[in-house]
């Protein structure tokens, strides 16, 4: 087994480090009602200390650092009921080597993508808006050679992140990546025999990219990430998903995202692979295995902290994505646009989405669309504007009843 890199912190380490990040300025006006709301969802998460700096998920920048500062704002104001783009992804390419069988990017255009000019404005807008955490998708990034100038294009306003499926990763580009202030790499890994991983990529070989990429990255100080993708099948048998966790774990990796399929992209019109009642329980069983257990990986399972219980999904109100053409989009998996940046500024076309995504909803916005999506048999990915909104008059993002997390911090439905 390979070991973690940095500290994981537990008991009076953990309390101590948890009251010094509670005593952030950002925090002082709320009431003791909201501070709790933030702890309970806050303990869900382990806390590492890596390098001089502690990371709580993928999803929040390090502390201390200007990112965190601005995170917390945003935490605050979207919590009580403001929205703000806390979270922005960038596609920077939609070319990729793989096919993957879950992949949310299919049936978009695969051509013109967004210029380093055209990524550097919109990344300064985006940290006009307010954004904490910016991330870097495809397609695979690392087939654009000038991903380092775009990384290097945001400033320590924000952190960035890299997803890959580490794709003929060396340590001299990783080096290179670190030199232009990436944040937090994150790497494909679905699965233990190398046979299945490629299988569900597509591409024989990917297995053994993403290992030998964790390796780099954590050789290089790296807080690394794994993303995983189980498929329902693994799920319907908890001794082989478990034997995928613990292999995750003895790769030393210091996270991971657990993320469900998503009816998008090549899933849209397949509603029989949404998950069951039995699978999200397993995956909250691992969840809390997780965070409970020191060695094991921090873990962000969308099902368990995008459910009713805790954030819901921001999709359009904490967090939107935008396209290697420069569409907005609600979040990466929701196939619709509000607008281009080539043909809008960024901050017009979030004024356009807030206004229809006003708090969060309770379910996966992605998924609850994706019938009235498949229906318009549309031969163009992300949905135009026009079919869009009429998706989403149909099909609304929230209801009356909101997440628990919003709930307790004061936030109200329109």
């Amino acid at each position: 087994m390979t070991a973690h890199n940095g500290e994981q912190l537990y008991g009076l380490r953990r309390v101590l480090t948890s009251l010094r990040m509670g005593l952030h300025p950002e925090l002082r006006g709320l009431s003791l009602a909201q501070k709790l709301a933030i702890y309970r969802v806050s303990k869900e998460s382990k806390l590492t200390r890596l390098n001089g700096r502690v990371y709580q998920n993928t999803f929040t920048p390090y502390w201390p650092s200007a990112a965190y500062d601005r995170f917390m704002r945003g935490l605050v104001a979207t919590g009580t009921g403001t929205p703000t783009p806390v979270i922005i992804n960038f596609a920077v390419t939609a070319l990729c080597i793989c096919k993957c069988w879950h992949c949310s990017f299919s049936n978009r255009v695969k051509r013109d993508q967004l210029s380093l000019d055209e990524l550097k404005t919109g990344i300064a807008a985006a940290q006009d808006l307010g954004t904490s955490v910016i991330g870097f998708t495809g397609g695979e990034p690392l087939l654009r050679d000038d991903l380092e100038q775009i990384i290097a294009a945001v400033d320590e306003r924000s952190m960035p992140l890299l997803f890959t499926t580490g794709y003929k990763l060396t340590a001299e580009r990783v080096a290179a990546l670190e030199d232009a202030g990436l944040g937090v790499p994150v790497v494909s890994l679905d699965h233990y025999d190398p046979a299945k991983h490629d299988a569900g990529r597509g591409v024989q070989g990917m297995h053994a990219y993403a290992l030998k990429a964790i390796e780099l990255f954590k050789a290089a100080g790296f807080y690394t990430c794994v993303s995983f993708v189980p498929t329902r099948a693994l799920l319907d048998e908890p001794d082989e998903f478990w034997k995928v966790l613990d292999f995750i774990r003895d790769q030393g990796v210091n996270d991971m995202r657990l993320t469900s399929p998503i009816l998008s992209g090549n899933l849209t019109a397949r509603p029989e692979e949404a998950l069951e009642a039995r699978h999200v329980q397993l995956i909250h069983e691992a969840q809390r295995r997780s965070t409970r257990t020191p060695g094991e990986p921090g873990m962000f399972a969308y099902d368990y902290f995008e459910g009713e219980e805790f954030y819901g999904c921001g999709a359009g109100y904490n967090y939107v994505f935008v396209d290697s053409l420069g569409n907005v989009c609600p979040c990466d998996f929701t196939m619709m646009s509000f607008g281009s940046i080539r043909d809008q500024p960024l901050g017009e076309i979030w004024s356009k989405i807030h206004s229809r995504f006003q708090v969060p909803g309770r379910t996966c916005y992605a998924t609850k669309i994706a019938g009235h999506v498949a229906a318009l048999e549309s031969d163009r990915w992300p949905l135009s504007e026009e079919d869009s909104a009429r998706v989403h008059e149909q099909c609304p993002s929230y209801d009356e009843c909101l997440p628990r997390f919003h709930r307790e911090m004061g936030c109200r439905a329109p």
